[in-house]
């Protein structure tokens, strides 16, 4: 059982260490950063949202994962916002840096695996995943998400990553 609540998903297919996922609507709570090689700017922003830089200054629970990607050369952080709350109930940031987006359901392909936060990691997982996804019929729809299960002080040979696409049928 984990400590933190995660983002709800049901498992349409699974073959090794790749998973086709269906995800019902998401809250994300987000902040947009300088992109870098490990993917982990803007943390400190939406954390501060969590901790109580909201308008009800009430703190919300950790979740997992921690989502990002990149947007018009820009790095897209986001904490999934705990399914207690929709985007009418959660507290609003009082930080401009951090918004709320609503990610609708979809259909993902996600491959796990372990290790460091580094390019050349995401890379070889992406290039895994890319091949599976042509190889199986799917049209990639959005940017490469990584998600991060575990903090940053946690070593790379014990964290659980993921690459997700979104995808639909070609």
């Amino acid at each position: 059982m984990s400590l933190y609540e995660t983002i709800p998903y049901e498992v349409i297919k699974k073959e090794g260490n790749i998973e086709i996922r269906k995800y019902d609507n998401v809250l994300l709570a987000s902040t947009k950063s300088q992109t870098n090689q490990k993917y982990d700017s803007g943390f400190s922003n939406v954390f501060r949202y969590i901790s109580g830089a909201n308008e009800k200054q009430s703190k919300i629970q950790m979740t997992t994962p921690v989502v990002s990607y990149e947007e018009n050369d820009q790095l897209i952080t986001g904490f999934y916002v705990p399914s207690k709350y929709d985007k009418k109930t959660a507290p609003k940031p009082t930080d401009q840096k951090v918004y709320l987006q609503e990610l609708s359901p979809s259909i993902y392909v996600v491959i796990s695996f372990r290790g460091s936060w580094s390019q050349d990691n995401f890379n070889k997982h992406t290039k895994l995943l890319k091949s599976y996804i042509e190889s199986n019929s799917y049209k990639i729809i959005s940017p490469r998400l990584v998600f991060r299960y575990q903090p940053p002080f946690i070593p790379g040979i014990f964290r659980h990553n993921e690459i997700a696409f979104k995808v639909e049928p070609v």
